[in-house]
């Protein structure tokens, strides 16, 4: 219900029904779906059938699913691709202003550059401060 309450909120005009195919493309009939062009149904009906692919569905998570369809079911996937997109974009936009608000505390008075501690913030990559360190000396004996 919170998924639901979350879609609602962020994209009222959208109905959640429309797109179950997106979330799972082998719980749905083709009849069912509304929107997709000829082309895109051939490569939804084609997808429901292939059992190797309905394997690598209960793999992996749904964004990873539809570019791995990509490269066998294009249409189709592109056509979840451009319904997916949103998510991820609203999700990188509420953690980037967490992040500046954050940034732009009390404690940060004395910030200087707001861009690269944003990107800091939200990058992905972990720090290997272990490895930096190895590399560096603490102090210089005399």
């Amino acid at each position: 219900m919170l998924l639901k309450d979350k879609l609602t909120k962020y994209f009222p005009s959208i109905n959640v029904e429309d797109y179950d195919w997106v979330r799972n493309p082998f719980s749905v009939s083709v009849n069912e779906v509304i929107g997709l062009t000829l082309a895109e149904e051939d490569n939804l009906i084609s997808l429901k059938n292939d059992r190797t692919i309905k394997l690598k569905f209960k793999e992996m998570t749904v964004n990873k699913f539809w570019i791995y369809a990509q490269a066998e079911f294009l249409e189709i996937s592109i056509k979840a691709i451009t319904i997916l997109l949103p998510f991820s974009t609203s999700y990188l936009y509420e953690q980037g202003f967490s992040a500046v608000t954050t940034i732009k505390s009390k404690k940060r008075e004395r910030l200087r550059s707001v861009e690269e501690e944003l990107r800091v913030s939200l990058s992905t990559v972990r720090p290997r401060i272990k490895r930096f360190c190895t590399t560096r000396q603490a102090q210089i004996s005399h």
